[in-house]
């Protein structure tokens, strides 16, 4: 395993411990094989789904406060996580008003949502 590949393994491990640490009502079966775009993306669908169900309860506001901890890094792996494994997916999800989602992120995550409508309608 060349250091690319640690560190990887380093940062995805760091932002899973992460998650199962603020938001302790998801829980996700993963294989060894899941990378964690993949994993954010699976967090990022059950995020969509409890969000048209509820519009605020204990899991929507945990995974925003972990999103925008996510988003107030400095590394710009951790934040590009956050931009393509959970920001592109709610902007692009249907099921969601745009408006609601940015009024929940932070500061420095609002214009990053705000830039996929130049890719997306």
């Amino acid at each position: 395993m060349n250091d690319f590949e640690k560190l990887d393994i380093f940062i995805s491990k760091i932002v899973k411990d992460k998650l199962y640490e603020m938001v302790p009502e998801y829980s996700y079966y993963e294989n060894e094989e899941t990378g964690i775009y993949f994993f954010m993306n699976e967090f990022t669908s059950a995020l969509i789904d409890e969000i048209e169900q509820s519009q605020s309860n204990k899991f929507i506001d945990n995974s925003f406060e972990f999103i925008n901890s996510l988003g107030e890094s400095h590394n710009l792996e951790i934040v590009n996580i956050v931009k393509v494994g959970v920001l592109e997916i709610l902007y692009t999800s249907e099921k969601l008003k745009r408006e609601k989602i940015e009024e929940l992120l932070s500061e420095k995550l609002k214009p990053i949502f705000r830039s996929f409508s130049k890719y997306y309608y």
